[in-house]
């Protein structure tokens, strides 16, 4: 007998490090975007092996596989006395005891979040930290893993962690640390400054805390739109400085995370994309959008 996930009030949490949304119940499916480990999740809909759901960050909805969802009757760390710590590597193992010569039991993404359990004081240089999983199970992860600092970013911070990420592969429909499509990127870029942009380029480019600016007028932190008219936006990236950006892509035989400039055959109007604009912030915000 199949118990549904919609029978109860419960909360849903992504318990796989990252997975795909898909746009119907089954793998052959297209990808439409990603989740990844510790994002609540809203179910929409289910099957005996699927679920459709809708992410709380950005509402987005996809078809993903009920085994990658963990329903809890409270909120993951929703304890007043809870400590929380991010996962601050491209890719962070968490072991069953505190040594590595077993292998990891887990590997997060950037961006997930754990409970500290033990040590409780974030000054403490112990090498290992005790943690909660989604699940109600305990593991065991480096301090070098992960941070306990919230802090929002600037602009400037935010570029210079951009190029944390120069490298990783172009995916599709990518979201997390191990590969993001273009709007994927700048979304988790935007996110470290308390930003909720939408989740695609067509409508990160109409969202009504952007502005709209001349290519000249760039500066660090803004977003780059290309497209074969200001009607078919397709593409987005990060603006740098000195003509440069950094994104996603698979242009120039580079199917990854890497710097290009304005002036590039690709890049200056001439190449595929023959129609760019700008956008930046209409005005600074530094509270978390909720």
């Amino acid at each position: 007998m199949i118990t549904s996930l919609l029978s109860a009030a419960m909360f849903f949490y992504v318990s796989s490090p990252v997975i795909d949304m898909r746009e119907q119940s089954n793998d052959t499916s297209e990808i439409v975007s990603q989740a990844y480990y510790s994002e609540l999740v809203n179910v929409l809909e289910e099957t005996p092996d699927w679920c459709k759901i809708e992410t709380t960050a950005d509402h987005y909805q996809g078809w993903v596989k009920s085994k990658d969802l963990y329903k809890r009757p409270v909120k993951f760390l929703s304890d007043p006395g809870c400590i929380v710590a991010k996962v601050n590597r491209c890719a962070a193992h968490l072991y069953n005891v505190q040594d590595t010569i077993y292998g990891p039991i887990l590997t997060l993404p950037f961006d997930s979040l754990l409970e500290i359990l033990d040590p409780k004081d974030p000054s403490s240089n112990s090498r290992w930290i005790k943690v909660g999983l989604i699940d109600g199970r305990e593991a065991f992860i480096q301090r070098g893993d992960v941070t306990f600092n919230s802090e929002l970013l600037d602009h400037f911070k935010m570029c210079n962690l951009s190029l944390f990420f120069l490298d990783l592969p172009y995916t599709w429909g990518g979201r997390s640390s191990f590969g993001f499509d273009c709007s994927g990127f700048v979304q988790m870029l935007y996110r470290q400054m308390g930003y909720s942009i939408p989740r695609d380029t067509k409508d990160q480019i109409k969202w009504e805390k952007f502005k709209s600016i001349s290519v000249d007028e760039l500066s660090p932190g803004d977003l780059i739109f290309f497209g074969l008219d200001k009607d078919k936006i397709r593409h987005v990236g990060l603006y740098l400085g000195n003509q440069k950006f950094i994104h996603a892509t698979v242009q120039e035989n580079s199917p990854y995370i890497h710097i290009s400039s304005l002036t590039d055959p690709d890049w200056n109007g001439l190449g595929r994309f023959t129609y760019k604009t700008a956008r930046t912030l209409a005005e600074t915000n530094n509270n978390i959008e909720k």
